[in-house]
C-alpha cells in the first residue's frame, strides 16, 4: 500500500515509489512458490492506495531505498475498491521479461543493421526495471540493478541466450549501482560456452574487448552514434585530439577521416587496447599516449598547440552526491582547455556519463567555459546517448549521458 504522494507519483508515470512512500508492504523481499527451472523466484505484488484503490504490479524490495519498482499500472486506477481478492493472480518476473524481451529487440532493429553491439534492454526505458543487456556480436551481457531480477538471473541468462541467439551470456554485476541495492557485487558466465573475449563492430571499426574484465559491461556502447556524427563532422585530414581515448572509440572513428589522430588514457591497460584495436582496423594514423588528459590539455595550450577536433570524454567524475562540486569544477576545466587548443572553425566535442551531472548544470558549465576560453562558440549538437539507450520520460536518470559538439570561432 502506498501513500497519497506517492500514488500520485505513479499516475503521472514515476516508475519507482520509494520507501518514505510505502504504508505496508511485505516484512522480506517475496517469493514466487511456483518452481521455475532454478527453484522459487521474485514474486511481484500488488499496489494499491491507501483507500484499497489497485494502481498496478511491481517488484518489492523490503530493504532498498526503491520498495517498488513498477512493471505495469491499471488501466483504471480510479476505479472502485477491489473486493477481497478480486485483484487475481500475479504473474512472474520471468514471464514478463519473456514478453517484453522481444519487444526491446525489435526496437533496435534500425541499430543491429549498423553494428553488432548494442544495448537490447535499457531498464525503465524499455519497461523492464533493474534489468540491462548489452550484445557484443555472439554474445550477451546482462546487468541487474534491482533485488528482484538479481533472484532471476539464473533464470534470465538462459533466457536471454535463447531469444538472442548467442553463444555466451556474461553476468557483470560489479558495478557501484548494486551499493545502492545492497546487492553484492558478483561476475560470472550464466549460460552457454566458449571465449568471454569477443570482437563487435561498431560501424567500419572491429573492437576486442573481455566481457569478464573490460569496462562496464565489456565497451562503451553510449556513445557509438555521437562518434559516428562527430567523424562526419570533421574535415578530412583533420589534427584530432581524443583526450579519454579508452578502447579508442572516438579515435579510431576520426581516424577513417584520414588525418592525424592523437590519443591518450591514463590507464596502461586502456592505451595497449586502444592500440592493439588500431592495429587491427589498419589505422596507423593513430598515436596512442599514456598520458593525463588534465596536464596534456595543459601542455598544449602552452605550447600553444592547435586541433581541428578534440574530444572531451572523461570517465563519471561525479559518482556520489558529494562528488558534484568538485566534479563541475574538473569538467569546467577541461571544457575550458578543450577549447583553447580546439582551431577556430573547429570542433570542441564536450562529454559528461555522471548521473549526478544534470543537464541543466552541465549546460552551465559549458557556457562558464565559453565565457572564459575569450572567444564565442556555437553548439551544432546537444547529444545524449545512442538510440538503443532510450530515455523514458520523466526519469532522466535514463538518460544519464550528455554530449555537445561546439564550434568556436
Amino acid at each position: 500500500m502506498v501513500s497519497g504522494r506517492g500514488r500520485t507519483r505513479l499516475l503521472a508515470q514515476y516508475p519507482f515509489v520509494e520507501r518514505r512512500d510505502v504504508v505496508s508492504g511485505p516484512a522480506t523481499d517475496a517469493q514466487d512458490q511456483d518452481q521455475g527451472p532454478t527453484g522459487p523466484g521474485p514474486a511481484l505484488v500488488h499496489i494499491q492506495d491507501e483507500r484499497g484503490r489497485p494502481l498496478g504490479i511491481g517488484t518489492w524490495a523490503a530493504r532498498s531505498p526503491v520498495a517498488l519498482r513498477i512493471l505495469e499500472l491499471c488501466p483504471r486506477p480510479e476505479g472502485a475498491a477491489p473486493r477481497a481478492g478480486s485483484l487475481g493472480r500475479l504473474p512472474r518476473l520471468i514471464d514478463i521479461v519473456a514478453e517484453r524481451l522481444p519487444r526491446a529487440v525489435a526496437r533496435r532493429a534500425l541499430v543491429s543493421r549498423q553494428r553488432d553491439a548494442y544495448r537490447v534492454v535499457h531498464g525503465e526505458g524499455d519497461g523492464l526495471p533493474g534489468l540491462f543487456v548489452d550484445r557484443y556480436g555472439d554474445a550477451a551481457v546482462i546487468q541487474t540493478t534491482s533485488v528482484a531480477m538479481n533472484a532471476a538471473v539464473a533464470e534470465l541468462g538462459t533466457l536471454v541466450r535463447d531469444a538472442l541467439g548467442v553463444r555466451l551470456v556474461v553476468e557483470r554485476d560489479d558495478g557501484s549501482a548494486r551499493d545502492f541495492e545492497g546487492l553484492p557485487r558478483q561476475r560470472a558466465v550464466l549460460a552457454g560456452q566458449g571465449q568471454t573475449r569477443v570482437v563487435y563492430r561498431l560501424g567500419e571499426n572491429a573492437f576486442e574487448t573481455d566481457l569478464l574484465s573490460g569496462s562496464k559491461t565489456g565497451g562503451f556502447l553510449d556513445q557509438a552514434d555521437n562518434q559516428r556524427l562527430v567523424a562526419e563532422l570533421a574535415p578530412a585530414g583533420a589534427r584530432c585530439l581524443d583526450a579519454f581515448t579508452a578502447h579508442g572509440g572516438f579515435a579510431l572513428a576520426l581516424a577513417r577521416k584520414g588525418g592525424e589522430v592523437l590519443a591518450l588514457d591514463q590507464d596502461p591497460a586502456s592505451v595497449e587496447l586502444a592500440a592493439a584495436n588500431a592495429r587491427r582496423n589498419g589505422l596507423g594514423n593513430v598515436e596512442l599516449r599514456r598520458d593525463n588528459a588534465f596536464d596534456a590539455l595543459r601542455r598544449f595550450e602552452a605550447a600553444g598547440e592547435r586541433f581541428d577536433v578534440v574530444v572531451v570524454d572523461p570517465p563519471a567524475l561525479a559518482k556520489r552526491k558529494s562528488d558534484l562540486a568538485a566534479a563541475l569544477r574538473a569538467y569546467k576545466e577541461l571544457i575550458l582547455r578543450g577549447l583553447r587548443v580546439t582551431r577556430p572553425e573547429g570542433l570542441t566535442v564536450v562529454c559528461s556519463c555522471s548521473g549526478r551531472v544534470s543537464r541543466g548544470e552541465f549546460e552551465a558549465v559549458v557556457t562558464d567555459a565559453v565565457a572564459d576560453s575569450g572567444r564565442p562558440a556555437q553548439i551544432l549538437a546537444r547529444l545524449g546517448a545512442g538510440l538503443d539507450h532510450p530515455e523514458r520520460v520523466g526519469l532522466p536518470s535514463t538518460g544519464h549521458l550528455k554530449c555537445w559538439i561546439l564550434r568556436p570561432f
